[in-house]
């Protein structure tokens, strides 16, 4: 007798650099408990995908979890998917990557399983029309997707009872959609309800089906998931239920429907799941959308019309955040760096590490941001580029080339970038944009001291006036009603910056800036330097940018020209920076001159994080704090744990200005208060004219102690 058939599939992930006790936490209240449930019911199997990622960690850690699932593969309880191993967006990597990251996870899956996938699990279910030819030639025959992409290509939910098929190119993959109801459902609604609605499908379809294919974590590590699944035996009733159903009921994998017979054929536009696509929005659209939303639902006409409201796309992040795009663009430049390797250098251990290495920082998680951190996870924005670097520094040792500078139109904005690369360094400067350095990368620690966050406006930051903390909730609201904050006065910290935060951003203030001016970003310009364009020259070892800018005055304009040049050496962490200002008038004229620098070392407030001026450590010195310092030659960034340091020493003196970059982002647990970086500005009175004034600076990176040893030779030869 056929039965109605619920396929699940599981999906199970943890990105790149996430923390230890995270991985920890998950195994033990979600994947573990979920695999010893299922173990005690034969009769029920599914389907299982996890990220290379995941499975590395428990081989490593837990490997009774890999005999356990070892098992329940070779008893056909548990069937594997493939996919990306390191999770990568399939459509934002090289089609040569995503076949080498399906490959990798297909070929541990072979060897720790023994068996061959043939479904896959599409990383944040993010599809455009051209991946069935990208999958089918990797070898996978079909894949779920959300029923909200089929709704989007204008199907009703009651058409989609089975499989269906698409194609590009004549290659061809059988799509399943996944169903909202039952994402719903499972595990949030109650067990009668569940039950109730599968009877509902099972009447109008008895030998139909329906898919349910979500996150495995949803059963253990989403807040109270754990006391509900498995306290509360909410799993166990439910597996329960389904088999005193048996009779019409039974939970399958998710080949077994998608072997059936083909509902029909369909082409789904470019989409993701529903939330995706609205956090894909710049702040403005992003309201505009969410009030639209609510209006369809206050007039009852959602269900009817909602299938015409959609957001933007995924690719709208690399537009919304200039940090993705850069991040982006980076592992792209690196997988066309190896590529251009590979006939000579493909067997060699370098080449294949670095290529492991760029897997590695293909992985999605920093790349979009939503309710969860993402992006502004400073810690997974800082293990992308520790691959991406590292990478960069395997494939040097292949080349062995010396101090290389090139210019390309590396950000895909139509004006080229200025690319340095030695044996020790990388560093990037974006003419187009105040002549910013817009990179700076130490190969030897495999650390990005770039790496910060702009403060933006965001489109749920008009919700954090109603966020309470949870102590303060109250009886009135259902948590799930209330917004949380897990801080009062965030909202101080709500600022937003007109600038990328990078380094050597040149500032003419208006006379009137002091440092609380600057710290409370009320600051204004007599100068038109921060992201105009700069000329370049790159002339030897040497990027020369120039700016023939102007400066408004109440009662006239004054042209003023800004000259910055670095000078880099092959084998060292020392940049030479010597700056020429002039102006076009014979009577000096002052100005309030800044440079201003941000780096990040991701732990703002730890003991072995902190600031040196002059070579001392002042009282205050954590990197997030805030700190005014006058006629001082050196300021330096000291971090212990990584044993980095990055100082700037200028020749003559300037006043230093410290302070931290906080950004509001809400995530799963409420609105929270992240450290991005700290900026540094080294503020001067200066008197100029038509002859220029020359400033001279050494900017330094290295280990702790060789930092602190340049800076007492640097700071002995100024003085």
């Amino acid at each position: 007798m056929n039965k109605f058939k619920l396929a699940i599939g599981l999906h199970n992930h943890q990105p790149v650099g996430n923390f230890d006790f995270v991985f920890d936490e998950s195994h033990q209240r979600a994947y573990k408990p979920f695999a010893d449930l299922l173990s005690k019911y034969q009769e029920i199997r599914i389907s299982l995908h996890q990220s290379g990622i995941l499975w590395n960690w428990q081989e490593q850690h837990k490997p009774e979890y890999i005999k356990q699932i070892q098992k329940l593969v070779a008893s056909r309880q548990i069937e594997l998917m493939t996919g990306g191993y390191y999770e990568p967006i399939l459509v934002s990597i090289p089609e040569r990557d995503s076949y080498g990251q399906i490959e990798k996870l297909d070929d541990y899956i072979k060897n720790r399983f023994d068996v061959t996938t043939h479904g896959a699990w599409l990383t944040e279910r993010i599809w455009e029309p051209h991946l069935p030819k990208i999958l089918n030639q990797a070898g996978v025959k079909f894949i779920p997707v959300d029923d909200t992409h089929f709704i989007y290509a204008g199907f009703d939910s009651e058409q989609l009872t089975g499989p269906f098929v698409t194609e590009f190119e004549g290659k061809e993959l059988t799509l399943l959609p996944i169903s909202k109801k039952m994402r719903y459902l499972i595990p949030f609604g109650t067990v009668d309800e569940l039950i109730a609605e599968l009877k509902q499908l099972a009447e109008k379809n008895p030998n139909g089906m329906v898919v349910y294919a979500d996150d495995g974590e949803k059963f253990g590590s989403w807040p109270k998931t754990f006391e509900h699944c498995y306290r509360d035996k909410w799993l166990k009733n439910f597996f329960d239920a389904v088999m005193e159903n048996s009779d019409w009921l039974e939970i399958v994998p998710l080949s077994e429907v998608a072997n059936s017979e083909p509902v029909g054929r369909a082409y789904l536009p470019s989409a993701s799941y529903a939330e995706m696509l609205h956090w894909s929005l710049p702040a403005k659209p992003f309201v505009e959308y969410e009030k639209f939303e609510l209006y369809l639902k206050d007039q009852g006409k959602d269900e009817a019309y909602g299938r015409f409201v959609r957001g933007g796309h995924w690719r709208g992040f690399l537009t919304k955040y200039e940090e993705v795009n850069f991040m982006h663009k980076k592992m792209l430049y690196i997988s066309n760096k190896l590529q251009s390797l590979h006939d000579a250098h493909k067997k060699s251990k370098n080449y294949k590490s670095a290529q492991d290495n760029l897997y590695a920082a293909q992985c999605n998680c920093p790349y979009w941001h939503g309710v969860f951190g993402g992006l502004y996870l400073p810690h997974i924005r800082a293990a992308i580029y520790s691959h991406l670097v590292e990478a960069e520094s395997l494939m040097r040792q292949l080349v062995n080339k010396k101090l290389q500078i090139s210019s390309t139109d590396f950000d895909s904005d139509g004006h080229d970038e200025i690319i340095v690369e030695t044996n020790k360094l990388t560093s990037m400067f974006k003419p187009n944009s105040g002549g910013t350095m817009i990179e700076l990368s130490l190969l030897d620690k495999k650390f990005s001291l770039t790496d910060t966050l702009t403060r933006r406006k965001e489109g749920y930051h008009l919700k954090l006036e109603q966020a309470v903390t949870e102590e303060n909730a109250g009886e009135s609201k259902s948590i799930h009603d209330l917004v949380l904050t897990k801080e009062e006065g965030l909202s101080d910290f709500l600022f937003e910056d007109w600038y990328l935060k990078r380094c050597f951003i040149d500032h003419v203030f208006t006379n009137d800036v002091d440092f609380e001016k600057f710290k409370s970003n009320t600051f204004g310009e007599h100068g038109d330097f921060v992201l105009e364009r700069y000329h370049s020259k790159i002339n030897g070892n040497r990027v020369t940018l120039t700016r023939n800018g102007n400066l408004r005055r109440a009662n006239d304009i004054i042209g003023c020209t800004i000259e910055k040049t670095f000078a880099f050496a092959d084998d060292s962490n020392q940049i030479d920076v010597s700056y020429k200002i002039s102006a076009d008038c014979d009577t000096p004229i002052d100005i309030n001159f800044g440079i201003e620098n941000n780096f990040n070392f991701q732990a703002g407030h730890a003991i072995d994080r902190f600031v040196l001026i002059d070579n001392v450590q002042p009282k205050k010195s954590y990197l997030d704090s805030v700190g005014e310092h006058k006629d001082v030659h050196s300021v330096a960034m000291v971090d212990q744990y990584r044993d980095i340091g990055v100082a700037l020493c200028s020749q003559q003196k300037t006043n230093i200005w410290h302070l931290p970059i906080f950004t509001v982002s809400l995530s799963e647990g409420g609105f929270e208060k992240v450290y991005q970086g700290t900026t540094i500005v080294n503020q001067l009175y200066l008197k100029v004219s038509r002859e220029p004034i020359e400033l001279k600076f050494t900017l330094m990176t290295g280990d702790e102690s060789s930092v602190r040893v340049l800076l007492e030779k640097q700071q002995a030869a100024f003085i």
